[in-house]
């Protein structure tokens, strides 16, 4: 950017400070609380990142209304369950703004969580007229909940949890909203590898010589395992071209991927993704799935979009001149050893020889919370579709409390997000793990699976988990003794 452009932008924001930039005044409303989302970066790894912020202001009986783009509306809409999405550009300039606030009526909160709101932005707050701003820019007067200071250092998944806090929600759950896919995929044919070099920018995608090396090193690394390249309709023909060049046979570049729900239905059958800092990351994370993500080093800067810390997360980082990376504004996502990588998928994909490794398990059978009668029989025909082994379950759990803490991390199957509600609005993933049943004498060991609902309080407590099988009477049985691959789990200390 130029110096005259800078001080261009100095000026209008001074202009704008001068005419618009006043403290917040409260109007007292009878209506529920309407909070105002601007979205118009139009960045899918960010809606994603802030996707668990509709779903839990819900608890505060808060109206939402999403400003964003064409490309994200039906996201909100269908996905993230908001009330209401206008339709606007990006970055829109002031006569789209006038307009949106014309349409917009009495606003209670903005939540705007950007370090600098533009000049046009300040004038668009000043026609809202807004109680509460929450924002980074602790400068403006109008900007009234001051997040910049005081949630320096945390990641943004963090930040928007303070901005719940600070409106009242007690008790915040931080899980991401998937976009849901159209379609059932099928686990047996999906890749098991999926590979992603492309993000928003050129400078922040891998170099096509990049791609090629990295490809042909997973690859030779899991001849055993399909690698599936992630595009975009826009990079699809780069994407043909890199299967071409890297000259493996299990490699492909997958040609039906047209939405970000395409997307998530491959990545939920996957066992690990290993992708730049883009969207993928996130979707990743909200679908458990394992994953490497390649960052670019940010110097002693914190960086807020890093992947939370996990056991299923590795962060490989790509080295780079901080200092010309400030003047210039492009990262260079390149300068990272393949060898990393390697490494980090050898850590999280498990070792051959551990795969026929049998626990057994000592449990109670405990009362449950009585909603699975309802919920599984919505939800079984929907999983039964790409897992058929468990079509004849009863719909209805056994609740089983272990003696030793337990979390699946390798299911025998993983559902793409079931839209299982009588709304359809929201989404959920299951994992399925095969087990078996042995009650007291009896030595017959029973089918069953392990029964892991993304959204269930269950997964707080990993000594409670939740069993489906065939109908079994189990009346005056207090206890089993359940029999798994030691593969599917990680077992923690007491």
């Amino acid at each position: 950017m130029s110096t005259l452009q800078k001080t261009g932008q100095l000026v209008a924001r001074f202009l704008a400070r001068c005419l618009a930039d006043r403290f917040p005044v409260a109007v007292a409303s009878p209506d529920p609380l309407h909070i105002i989302v601007p979205r118009w970066d139009a960045k899918l790894g960010d809606a994603i990142v802030s996707s668990f912020f509709f779903r839990e202001v819900r608890k505060l009986n808060a109206r939402v209304t999403v400003l964003t783009v064409t490309e994200l509306a039906p996201l909100h809409l269908q996905d993230f369950g908001v009330d209401r999405v206008i339709v606007t550009d990006a970055n829109p300039g002031p006569v789209k703004l006038f307009k949106m606030a014309r349409q917009l009526g009495h606003v209670d909160v903005v939540v705007h969580l950007v370090g600098r709101i533009k000049p046009v932005e300040i004038l668009f707050l000043r026609l809202l007229r807004p109680a509460c701003v929450y924002s980074f820019d602790d400068g403006l007067r109008c900007v009234n909940r001051k997040f910049g200071a005081a949630t320096a250092g945390l990641d943004f998944p963090e930040r928007f949890e303070k901005v719940l806090i600070d409106l009242g929600v007690n008790e915040v759950e931080r899980k991401y909203i998937i976009p849901r896919t159209s379609r059932i995929y099928d686990t047996s044919s999906a890749p098991q590898i999926l590979v992603n070099p492309y993000a928003s920018r050129p400078d922040k995608s891998l170099a096509f010589t990049k791609a090629v090396l990295l490809l042909r090193a997973v690859a030779d690394a899991y001849p055993d395992k399909s690698v599936g390249i992630l595009c975009s309709p826009g990079s699809r023909s780069d994407a043909n071209n890199l299967e071409a060049e890297v000259t493996r046979e299990n490699v492909r570049a997958l040609q039906d991927l047209a939405t970000p729900g395409d997307a998530a239905g491959y990545i939920s059958c996957a066992q690990v993704v290993v992708t730049v800092d883009t969207a993928i990351v996130h979707m990743a994370v909200g679908l458990e799935t394992r994953l490497v993500a390649i960052y670019p080093t940010m110097g002693t800067e914190h960086n807020p979009w890093l992947p939370p810390a996990s056991a299923r997360t590795l962060v490989v980082y790509s080295h780079q001149d901080v200092h010309r990376y400030h003047r210039s504004g492009k990262k260079d996502m390149n300068s990272f050893k393949v060898e990393e990588v390697i490494a980090g998928l050898d850590k999280l994909l498990e070792p051959k020889t551990s795969s026929s490794q049998l626990l057994a398990l000592q449990a109670q059978i405990i009362p449950g919370l009585g909603v699975a009668s309802g919920t599984l029989v919505r939800q079984l025909p929907l999983i039964s579709q790409s897992f058929p082994e468990i079509k004849g379950c009863y719909p209805g759990t056994i609740n089983l409390e272990l003696t030793r803490p337990l979390i699946v991390t390798k299911p025998d199957h993983r559902t793409a997000p079931l839209a299982w509600t009588p709304s359809g609005r929201t989404t959920e993933v299951f994992d399925l793990v095969r087990i078996g049943l042995e009650f007291g004498h009896d030595k017959r060991i029973v089918p069953a699976w392990l029964y892991i609902a993304h959204a269930s309080p269950h997964r707080r407590t990993p000594t409670i988990h939740e069993v489906i099988a065939e109908p079994l009477d189990l009346a005056d049985i207090p206890s089993c003794r359940i029999h798994l691959r030691a593969s599917a789990v990680t077992l923690q200390e007491i």
